[in-house]
């Protein structure tokens, strides 16, 4: 089976970091690609690559052909959700509801599919401004504040099997980083301590704040129970 680049670069992440990595054989249903197995924890993984679609490469041909694309239209955290749609039926299949899980993330054109901001939608829901309209047609509408909207991927009864979303980075062509956003409804939470040893960035979601969003905020050593 030919790998591809998203997994050969979580392999060499695995490696470089001490990780102890299996290979999930492949099965007659849809199966996640990894276990890991850390401090006698399993965490099942399953690694998804974004590829450009029809829209970002002709922008690319366009930018190669005279020096600028194409503007290019995109709601934000779309190729997340679709990427979580893909792979929640076999991490569901293989965490049994026992085992966290990591979905891993790759975007080998780093086109803003990633960005935490991207990542946080994705997940929680599209920002939504929330205006009232007073009676009084002299006075103009305000802002009431903010909150998650429309298009969250996940919820108390929506994707609880995934425990993390991954996302792999290579800030150049030697290094390869793995940075982790927590899912706060997930069935199985996943200990940040366990992978915080090698290297791994973690966020979760921070406290809900009246009038606005919650914020992702780094986990620190200081900040573990």
């Amino acid at each position: 089976m030919v790998k591809t680049r998203s997994e050969t670069l979580f392999e060499k992440f695995c490696s470089n970091s001490g990780i102890t990595l299996a290979r999930v054989p492949e099965g007659q249903t849809p199966t996640p690609d990894y276990e890991l197995i850390v401090e006698q924890q399993r965490i099942i993984v399953e690694v998804k690559e974004i590829t450009s679609n029809k829209e970002e490469q002709e922008s690319d041909r366009l930018l190669f052909e005279r020096g600028y694309g194409n503007v290019l239209s995109r709601i934000p955290g779309e190729r997340v959700r679709k990427k979580v749609s893909d792979s929640s039926v076999q991490i569901k299949s293989r965490t049994q509801s026992t085992y966290p899980s990591i979905l891993v993330l790759y975007d080998g054109r780093n086109a803003g599919h990633l960005w935490p901001y991207n990542i946080r939608v994705a997940m929680y829901g599209l920002e939504q401004i929330n205006m009232a309209v007073p009676r009084d047609r002299s006075m103009s509408p305000y802002a009431m504040g903010m909150n998650y909207g429309p298009k969250r991927k996940m919820t108390e009864q929506h994707n609880t099997s995934i425990s993390a979303i991954g996302v792999l980075y290579t800030p150049n062509s030697k290094d390869i980083e793995l940075h982790l956003y927590h899912n706060r409804f997930a069935m199985i939470t996943l200990d940040p301590k366990l992978l915080q040893r090698y290297g791994v960035s973690q966020f979760i979601l921070g406290e809900d704040v009246p009038g606005s969003t919650a914020q992702w905020v780094e986990v620190a050593a200081q900040d573990e129970p």
